[in-house]
Formats: C-alpha cells, sequence, structure tokens
C-alpha cells in the first residue's frame, strides 16, 4: 500500500508525496529536496520533519477509509 506524506511546496502549494518512489531527500538552505523516480521538488519542510511524517502510523483510518479517502 502506497504510504503518502502531504509537503509545502517553497510557494506553499500543499502536495502528496508516495514514499515508495521517493529517490531521495537532500537538505537546502531554504528548504529541501524530494527527488522521485519521475523528477525533483523542493520543499519547507527540513529533513527531521519528513522522517517524523513517514514514520507516524496510521492508526485512526479504517481500511475502507484507506482506500476512499
Amino acid at each position: 500500500m502506497a504510504h503518502f506524506i502531504k509537503l509545502h511546496t517553497l510557494d506553499g502549494t500543499e502536495m502528496l508525496f508516495n514514499l515508495d518512489v521517493v529517490v531521495s531527500i537532500d537538505p537546502l538552505v531554504d528548504g529541501t529536496m524530494v527527488q522521485t523516480r519521475w523528477g525533483s521538488t523542493k520543499v519547507k519542510e527540513d529533513l527531521d520533519t519528513i522522517l517524523n511524517m513517514s514514520s507516524s502510523p496510521v492508526t485512526s483510518a479504517t481500511g475502507h477509509q484507506l482506500i476512499n479517502e
């Protein structure tokens, strides 16, 4: 099952990232570069924030909610 996290681009746009396709995540002076199989995006969140988000389990959703929401 895909593991999504919500991050913000440098201009504030929200994006969902599927961690299953992330190749690397590298720190920048003004944020973080997320490299996927298909390209890269600069985001506002720092490495520690992304790491914490990536390891947070989904505990409140049922299987039905995970499929439909």
